[in-house]
């Protein structure tokens, strides 16, 4: 071709390209035979190599109750009802949840190869998991509900887990063997939110009618509960209305009974207390409480009036040395044997820390409540017949204080004049009452469950208890402004804290 030629559109036009012969094969012979071998390339690649790269099949599981966690070759793969690829072979598959008998199978997985980009391998796996004889399952969510109940308010990025209302599921999948007397009343005393409220409410609904699903069998069951409840516990009205929506609130506030629990609350007065002389019972001094009403204020929430019969109470917080003699005769329960405890979960890792190096008029701490419990057990054979020594509910520990009164503000061990730790009690004076750092020093240990909302769900929370309990009475660390005698918090009974300790009681024993 010429260079000094302009090519044309006409030439462009005219240009054309002939392939040649290969091997005595036309062109149209070959690429008829190079397209047809593409087309099966792409078919093998699309109908065999997914399912040859990932030979298996998708399980649905659908498992009695929800919730329950699926184990495939002992690794968590997901809580029913989901849907878990299980690659092909001699798989073992477990089920599980708390409270219900441990579902085991081994099974051989043969997934098909061909077409599984379009047409995915699918089974399922359905059963119902088998009840344990001795399950706490409503007991054991509401400790869990408890717990979250005191988690703070959620937000928009931090929800409450409807943990109550998966447990009242699981437990209706037997309802014959349910047994939810008092779960209103005590999901209501540990509400701290409307929505913890709500999973509450849910939960209720769902274990009164013994059946996740409302029909009007379900609802007169519920409403007949209910009521047997509220009569019981009319305190429990005005605490409802205090955290329900503002519908229901209303509802609630024109209600006679309602008006008058906030009456009886109002004319609650705190009254002081008759006290008796003092007496050494099993090494230790007592002051006699007699007979009164006790009155639990909660913040905010609705104070409470409880009745009491007489009791003694220590005149000081336990001390090291008492302790000592405990651990002495029960060495599962000494300082050493920390690691045992917190795994069998009666302690955390600072049970008794610098126990050893303390002196014996030292006051206890780094104390758990089951420790202190098993404190009151072994001294209890020195009580005298029909008695026994226990931790004081939340109620005697109230009274004792309104015995104590203002004077118990005098030679408070509280954060002041640079106070790094408590006192022995033995260097304590006595307040007007006859006791000894009831404010200040040392936290101490009641044995109530904590309840943001004391005056519902009294009987209820002895059925279905908390981890969290209440300690009173402030410590060393509190500002002076930010306690008194009313001050009360939640701790988890497994808490051993430089700031806990306890003092104990003398009750009759009614068992």
């Amino acid at each position: 071709m010429n260079d000094d030629k302009m090519i044309t559109q006409h030439d462009i036009d005219e240009a054309s390209v002939r392939l040649k012969s290969i091997l005595g094969i036309t062109p149209r012979v070959y690429l008829a035979g190079l397209y047809g071998a593409a087309v099966l390339i792409l078919a093998a690649l699309l109908l065999l190599y997914p399912g040859l790269r990932r030979p298996g099949v998708t399980f649905s599981f659908i498992i009695d109750p929800p919730g329950s966690a699926v184990y495939i070759d002992d690794v968590y793969k997901g809580s029913a009802p989901c849907d878990v690829f299980v690659a092909n072979g001699d798989k073992s598959i477990r089920i599980e949840r708390p409270g219900f008998q441990v579902y085991e199978r081994s099974i051989s997985v043969k997934g098909r190869f061909i077409g599984t980009l379009f047409v995915k391998p699918r089974t399922s796996l359905t059963t119902a998991l088998e009840q344990k004889p001795d399950a706490s399952i409503l007991a054991d969510g509401m400790k869990a509900y408890a717990a979250w109940a005191l988690a703070g308010t959620p937000s928009e990025s931090y929800q409450l887990p409807m943990v109550l209302s998966e447990a009242a599921i699981a437990a209706s999948t037997h309802p014959e063997t349910m047994d939810s007397e008092g779960l209103a009343g005590a999901a209501l005393s540990y509400s701290a939110n409307a929505p913890s409220l709500r999973d509450g409410i849910r939960a209720t609904a769902i274990a009164y009618g013994k059946s996740a699903s409302l029909t009007p069998l379900t609802l007169g069951r519920i409403v007949k509960t209910l009521e047997t409840e509220l009569s019981r516990e009319p305190g429990s009205i005005a605490v409802l209305a205090s955290l329900a929506p503002e519908s229901l609130r209303k509802t609630l506030e024109a209600m006679p009974a309602y008006k008058a629990i906030l009456e009886q609350a109002r004319s609650m007065v705190e009254t002081k207390p008759t006290t008796g002389p003092s007496s050494f019972i099993a090494g230790e001094e007592f002051l006699r409480i007699e007979p009164g009403f006790s009155v639990i204020k909660a913040g905010a929430s609705l104070p409470v009036r409880v009745p009491l019969a007489s009791y003694l109470i220590a005149s000081s917080e336990t001390t090291v040395g008492q302790f000592r003699r405990f651990v002495a005769a029960h060495p599962e329960w000494r300082a050493e044997a920390v690691q045992n405890l917190n795994a069998s979960g009666l302690a955390d890792s600072l049970y008794l820390k610098g126990f050893n190096e303390a002196d014996d008029e030292d006051v206890l701490r780094y104390v758990s409540r089951p420790a202190a419990m098993a404190y009151c057990a072994w001294l209890s054979r020195q009580a005298p017949k029909g008695y026994r020594f226990t931790l004081p509910s939340e109620a005697q520990w109230a009274l004792a204080a309104a015995a104590s009164g203002a004077s118990a503000s005098k030679g408070a061990i509280l954060a002041n004049d640079g106070r790094t730790g408590p006192v022995a009690p033995i260097r304590l004076p006595y307040d007007a009452a006859g006791l000894k750092g009831m404010l200040g020093n040392v936290w101490e240990w009641c044995l109530d469950s904590y309840a943001t909302n004391p005056a519902a769900g009294s009987f209820g929370r002895e059925l279905y208890p908390s981890e969290e309990a209440v300690v009173r009475g402030g410590c060393w660390a509190n500002r002076q402004d930010l306690v008194n005698l009313t001050s009360r918090g939640a701790m988890r009974e497994t808490e051993c804290s430089a700031h806990l300790g306890f003092r104990i009681v003398l009750v009759e024993d009614s068992e």
